[in-house]
């Protein structure tokens, strides 16, 4: 800011702008004070350039109304159409094909008038469209249409058919679709089919047709005109006004939230209802300094608000952007300041004192509005200050209940993890105004949620829902650091077993999220379709029509083809791929987001901090490069200081070698100051040299900062296949919910953060793509609880408890027959684990732990006529557990041994064993498991004595166990470290044979 006001200490938030030092812990950061800095991010002349050229803000000064307030589809030029059809019917059988069947009437006349053949042999195609282009926007439809046709692409097909599909059949589209689409090769085809599931398969400007609003947004307007409407009518009869109107915005992250907010703003409350201000609550800072860039962008009058964090909580701070401050009467207002006595800093105070200074101020200085904003952005804190305010205020403040629309963005954000900010939030629901709107991702209905969330007084509470159809595809994907590989994970692959898949199916929500996580390949086996080629009535015209048409298919496979699936998926493309690091997995293309606890340490590590010979050597090169640029600095500004002319520097810039004077170059796309290098530290440099940068919610370097917010607006396709100057972004939890860039195409959670946040978080995260990508999370736990919602866990765990109960009353109905027949078993077991819905591998673990279990007390509650293996009590000693295990064994060993035939299965029950030792789920309740914890390796060796167990299976569980332990220390090792023992017995044994046979 240029502004004395905004450039000084004093006007800015206290604290200044020496962030503190960042503490490695999880961070709610709900609205830290802002400094100069964020406010040279706000109104940073290059970031607010970036978003007036931005897609998103040529769509809202075009956007026209939804699709279902139109009374019919917009028409083609027809006349023009099949005049460009008709002059090359000679060229090819399909222009003649298209203009006599599409136009039959227009074909016959022409063909029977010789006036108008002659006026038609007269045009020719160019001239055609140039007639066209002619027409502006009422030609831009048609010639989109056109285009379609001629070049016949993938894209080109799918619009084709959305227009076929909006005028119906038998219309003059859907005849010529078909047509284009039978002269099509069957490689076209095939991309179309493999198109249609991509994010960009949307009707509207994306895919070069007219903008419109959701239906959503359109409703939203609808009813807040409706509402203001009422409240006027009722002011001026002075009869009674109507209830407040409380509306959940229930839409998927990266729906335009954001967009929506702006929106009501020019095109509802700045045309029809001025007085009304919007309260944009923010959930971080990095939003607020985001809707504040889209606000100078659309030249809206805004004001921002934010608590002062230095004293006790009540101060606040509100400030006017230099903007909305009349440049015209600069000079003027610059007198009229000393004048009225304007202070240096208007400083801090209550919310009231601070609200009504920047409207006498405002009002006095002539800014844009006359002392009243449009827009106030507030953090958490000020919201809920600034309504407790409007609830008291007097009916002629500018402030009052009723001039306010609260846009809550978030509202149920760190809500679960800090009790402090679900008490702000409290506060806010408690003095919601007479208009708001919570705009959620995962907020959810007015009926499901709590009390406290509906406020004290009655209002009209209506929700306004967007179904997640067509969110970006996002493939899930688990990194192995052990193996340094990356493992897809299927939507079926997510299912421990059928049962688990049925029950999520019942799911409102649940099976349209999944459906986001499906490949092109995975969508069309579903739906049927076998290259090549395939049938015109099979493609989908938008992302959302097809997830509508996959979705019944989705939730209603049967046992066999679940199964069958989701072995298939698991194979070929979805097979592990082995990386050469971490880095390898990284976007090639577009930018990864990486969420952990510490950004600025993974930052440094991806960047390759700890190979320090390397790291030694760039940091070299770095300070030779600000030396020289220094030196080339120093001698321009003798240069300068010689010549004495204004405009020598712009002459003294010399070549680009290393940018412009004044400039370093770090990367392609990349430059900073000097000056400002010079400032930061030489390791910060070198990661940003490496195209990464972080956020946090402090303690995050200015540089970095600036930087990080220049990212956000980069556009892939603007780059040409070039990467971003910042290809990966490391976040913490504050900023992931701050972080909204469309060249975001990877994700990777570290399961540091991962394993604390709950669904809605990991939702959030997911949201963060804004065109199909990858997410991929290091536990394959957290990938579960991402795609299945936040009692998958407890569920599952419960079912697999009673499903192991299960299998050892089938293991208790062998125990007392006279002859066992080890095949008729398994098979017995088999038709079991497929009647539930269950895994044969998960059947074998328990099995096993079964057989374990005849040497524990029994259960409560088993069924009557059973065999009575299980002692009366706790056996005394390992020893004499060990002996009945080993009796056990004898009778069932023929039985288990069949059923672990592979290595796999053998794995899987050693974990079951571990489970039962540890008393993990499903078997918390069973009473003297934890007797195998101080006899594992006893237990494992009695195990693969009788042949159920083989030395590679307990060797390759015990490796993977103790790779696991290295990335996650807090696993409990308990288990392995009783079991080592034996695992190094068979390791050592396995090496003596091997060298007996080299000899």
């Amino acid at each position: 800011m240029s502004d004395a006001g905004y450039s000084t200490d004093e006007d800015a938030h206290v604290g200044g702008d020496a962030d503190p030092v960042m503490d490695p812990t999880l961070n709610v950061d709900v609205g830290s004070g802002l400094t100069s800095h964020d406010w040279a991010d706000i109104d940073n002349s290059d970031l607010v350039a970036k978003v007036r050229g931005s897609a998103g803000f040529r769509i809202m000064r075009e956007i026209q109304p939804w699709d279902g307030a139109l009374a019919a589809p917009p028409a083609l030029h027809a006349k023009k159409v099949f005049e460009f059809f008709y002059v090359q019917r000679k060229e090819a059988d399909m222009w003649k094909n298209l203009a006599k069947e599409c136009f039959p009437e227009m074909y016959e006349a022409a063909g029977n008038d010789k006036s108008e053949k002659k006026r038609l042999q007269s045009l020719w195609a160019q001239a055609v469209l140039d007639e066209i282009k002619a027409m502006r926007d009422y030609g831009k439809l048609t010639l989109r249409w056109i285009t379609a046709v001629v070049e016949a692409q993938a894209s080109d097909h799918l619009f084709l058919r959305r227009e076929a599909l909006k005028h119906g059949p038998g219309s003059m589209q859907e005849k010529a679709a078909n047509i284009v689409w039978n002269q099509s090769s069957n490689r076209i085809k095939d991309q179309v089919f493999e198109a249609m599931h991509h994010w960009t398969n949307k009707a509207g400007a994306q895919s070069g047709g007219t903008a419109r609003m959701y239906k959503h947004q359109h409703e939203l307007l609808e009813e807040l005109d409706k509402h203001y409407e009422a409240a006027a009518r009722a002011r001026d009869t002075a009869s009674k006004p109507p209830l407040p109107l409380h509306v959940i915005l229930s839409t998927p992250t990266g729906s335009g939230k954001t967009f929506t907010a702006l929106m009501v703003h020019l095109r509802l409350l700045k045309e029809k209802h001025p007085n009304v201000i919007l309260l944009y609550s923010v959930p971080t800072k990095q939003v607020l300094k985001r809707v504040g860039q889209e606000c100078e962008a659309h030249a809206a009058p805004y004001w921002t608000a934010a608590r002062d964090h230095s004293g006790d909580g009540t101060m606040h701070q509100v400030r006017r952007p230099y903007s909305i401050r009349d440049k015209a009467r600069n000079r003027k207002a610059m007198r009229a300041k000393a004048a009225i006595g304007e202070k240096l800093s208007a400083g801090s105070g209550t919310v009231e004192q601070q609200l009504e200074y920047a409207a006498k101020v405002g009002f006095q200085l002539k800014d844009r509005g006359a002392g009243k904003p449009d827009i106030i952005i507030a953090d958490l804190n000020t919201t809920a200050s600034l309504l407790k305010a409007a609830n008291v205020a007097p009916e002629g403040s500018f402030y009052h209940k009723e001039n306010l629309l609260l846009y809550f963005d978030e509202p149920n954000m760190g809500i679960h993890l800090d009790p402090n900010v679900l008490g702000v939030v409290s506060t806010i629901q408690s003095n919601m105004p007479c208009a708001a709107v919570l705009a959620s991702a995962t907020l959810g209905p007015w009926e499901g949620l709590e009390q406290w969330w509906r406020g004290p007084l009655p209002a009209r509470q209506i929700t306004i829902s967007m179904e997640p159809y067509d969110l970006p595809m996002s493939t899930l994907n688990v990194w192995s650091e052990e193996k340094s590989s990356l493992a897809p994970i299927s939507p079926l692959g997510v299912f421990e077993n059928y049962v688990e898949f049925q029950r999520t199916m019942q799911d409102v929500r649940l099976p349209i999220l999944l459906l986001r996580h499906l490949t092109s390949r995975q969508g069309n086996d579903l739906m049927g379709i076998k290259g090549p080629g395939g049938d015109w009535n099979k493609i989908q015209s938008d992302v959302k029509s097809l997830r509508l048409a996959v979705e019944p298919i989705f939730k209603g496979l049967s046992y066999e083809d679940f199964t069958r699936l989701k072995k298939e998926w698991a194979t070929g493309d979805g097979a592990p791929i082995k990386m050469d690091g971490l880095r390898s997995a990284l976007s090639k293309e577009g930018v990864t987001m990486v969420g952990c606890i510490d950004p600025r340490k993974v930052a440094m590590i991806l960047a390759g901090y700890l190979d320090r010979e390397a790291w030694t050597q760039d940091v070299h090169k770095l300070n030779n490069k600000l030396k020289e640029a220094e030196r080339m600095m120093k001698e321009s500004a003798k240069a300068e200081k010689r010549k004495k002319k204004d405009d020598e520097d712009e002459a003294m810039l010399g070549d680009d070698a290393e940018g412009q004077i004044g400039l370093i170059t770090l990367r392609p796309m990349l430059k900073v100051g000097v000056a400002e290098a010079l400032d930061s530290d030489v390791d910060t440099l070198v990661m940003l040299s490496k195209g990464i940068a972080y956020a946090c919610g402090s303690g995050t370097d200015p540089m970095v900062k600036r930087l990080y917010n220049q990212a956000l607006l980069t556009v892939p396709d603007s780059l040409k296949g070039r990467a971003p100057p910042l290809n990966v972004l490391v976040v913490d939890y504050s900023s992931i919910y701050g972080t909204d860039c469309p060249a975001v195409d990877t994700l990777l959670l570290q399961e540091d953060l991962g394993r604390l946040l709950a669904w809605e978080d990991l939702q959030q995260f997911l949201g963060r793509l804004r065109r199909d990508g990858t997410a991929i999370f290091y536990s394959a736990r957290t990938l579960r609880r991402a795609a299945l919602g936040p009692g998958a866990e407890a569920v599952a765990d419960k079912e697999q408890t009673e499903y192991a109960r299960e299998v050892e009353v089938a293991m208790l109905g062998f125990q007392d027959k006279p002859s066992r027949d080890a095949n008729a078993e398994v098979a017995a077991l088999v038709k079991l684990a497929e009647t539930k819905g269950r895994s044969s591998t998960e059947t074998a673990g328990f099995a096993v732990t079964a057989v374990l279990s005849f040497t524990l007390p029994p259960p409560p509650g088993l069924p009557k006529g059973l065999a009575s293996p299980h002692p009366a009590e706790v056996t005394g000693t390992d020893k004499e557990v060990l002996a009945a295990l080993g009796k056990h064994l004898k009778t069932n060993a023929g039985l288990l041994e069949t059923l672990l035939k592979k290595r796999t299965d053998q794995v899987k029950t050693i974990e079951k064993i571990e489970a039962l030792a540890l008393s993990a789920s499903p078997f918390v309740n069973r009473t003297g498991g934890v007797r195998f914890l101080g006899a594992a390796a006893q237990t494992l060796k009695l195990l693969y004595d009788a042949d159920v167990l083989s030395e590679e299976a307990v060797v390759a569980w015990g490796q993977a166990k103790g790779a696991a332990a290295k990335l996650d220390p807090d696993l409990d090792v308990r288990f392995l470290e009783k079991a080592k023992p034996f695992i190094t017995w068979l390791e050592e044994d396995s090496e003596s044979e091997e060298g007996s046979d080299e000899e």
